[in-house]
């Protein structure tokens, strides 16, 4: 998330114009302004490419195909995780339907391409993993940020979500302090859901190893990850209506020569290279999540090199230049 001079800044710097939309309390009138906007453009302009990224976005195949709009338009999908997962027989008839509109699709993951119903076989297929801003940790906008605690000094950046799995390594975190008593975990992101995360860290009596913190500027990441040990990202992967696409963090802490502990059977599991750039685990077993953390912190040379240099490969100029090749050959 960034502030609103942010956008302004970001969006001068661009080659492109980008038109972006105002949320209204009410979330019809939002989303019918977007498809009247959508619908406007489609007829102004002659767009040889649509990229759809997102459960709404994919949607509006269906807008551009029945109304006609254009015709020779190629409609590319890009998918992440959780618009694959339907929360009712409704959403799914319109994935369905959207995906069967396209003309390709792109997966931010091996896992996501996994997901892709089964119904869906005629369509080219892709995996492109994320990627991430280098540029935005070489600016002069950095700020350091207080003194973060802990040894080892464990660090999730990210919504405060069940899904985001905070939970999971706070449930472990008694085990973890056995072997580890001066560890603390601090998680940064909005706190969508503080309230069931507050209950797992009274429960488990952690509350001063346990530091939530909320929203931070990105303009202190670089402070946040150079005082970290180890990323968490045990992401749940036993909810049906929403999943974790790949792990952008992970990639972002890795560039700063940190390891990650992450969830297998996610989307985490193309952003981690095991036992190179960080490991992989069960997300609900405390034995191999304790495995994992005195691999990571007590050999942390074993992963350095290799976290830096994975990083550096999904910078976004790579990362684009992937699409690009995609995109022209089909």
């Amino acid at each position: 998330f960034v502030n609103l001079s942010e956008c302004i800044e970001f969006d001068k710097r661009q080659h492109f114009f980008i038109k972006r939309f105002k949320r209204y309390k009410t979330l019809g009138i939002t989303y019918l302004i977007r498809i009247f906007e959508l619908i406007k453009r489609m007829i102004k302009y002659d767009y040889t490419h649509c990229l759809l990224s997102g459960r709404y976005s994919l949607w509006m195949a269906l807008i551009i195909r029945y109304l006609c709009l254009n015709k020779r338009i190629k409609l590319i999908a890009i998918l992440h995780g959780s618009e694959l997962r339907p929360q009712n027989s409704f959403f799914k008839f319109l994935l369905n339907r959207s995906l069967r509109k396209v003309n390709l699709i792109i997966s931010v993951s091996q896992f996501t391409e996994r997901l892709i119903p089964l119904e869906i076989k005629d369509k080219p297929k892709y995996f492109i993993p994320n990627g991430i801003d280098i540029i935005k940790f070489n600016t002069n906008s950095i700020k350091k940020i207080s003194k973060i605690k802990g040894e080892p000094c464990f660090l999730t950046i990210g919504s405060l979500t069940v899904r985001k799995g905070q939970i999971n390594f706070i449930s472990a975190l008694p085990t973890i302090l056995e072997e580890f008593p001066n560890a603390h975990y601090h998680c940064f992101g909005l706190k969508l859901e503080e309230k069931k995360i507050l209950k797992v860290i009274n429960s488990k009596e952690v509350n001063n190893h346990v530091s939530l913190h909320g929203f931070i500027d990105n303009s202190h990441l670089v402070s946040i990850y150079n005082q970290a040990d180890i990323l968490i990202m045990l992401s749940q992967n036993k909810i049906r209506s929403s999943a974790e696409g790949f792990g952008i963090a992970i990639l972002e802490a890795n560039l700063f020569g940190v390891p990650a502990l992450g969830s297998l059977d996610t989307g985490i599991e193309d952003a981690i290279v095991n036992n190179k750039t960080g490991i992989l685990v069960d997300p609900y077993s405390t034995k191999a999540i304790v495995e994992g953390i005195e691999l990571l912190y007590e050999m942390p040379n074993k992963f350095t090199t290799q976290t830096v240099k994975w990083a550096l490969d999904h910078s976004w100029d790579k990362i684009a230049n992937k699409y690009l090749k995609v995109i022209i050959n089909e």
